[in-house]
């Protein structure tokens, strides 16, 4: 798990991903998949984070 940059990092999330939830270090999350990647942040969004290939199991993806 690694901190991504803030900068634009909202947008280009929410533009380009698919969202998901993903069980994270035994934790379930809301957030983003982007390819092989899920993106996801705190609860005040101020920090976002983000899991590579086999640090997230579970992945359901929402249908718009």
């Amino acid at each position: 798990m690694k901190l991504v940059a803030t900068d634009d990092c909202p947008e280009t999330v929410k533009n380009r991903g698919r969202q998901a939830s993903a069980t994270v270090q035994g934790i379930r999350r809301n957030g983003y998949l982007l390819g092989n990647r899920f993106v996801y942040s705190n609860e005040s969004q101020l920090l976002w984070l983000e899991c590579g290939p086999g640090e997230f199991k579970a992945v359901r993806i929402w249908r718009k």
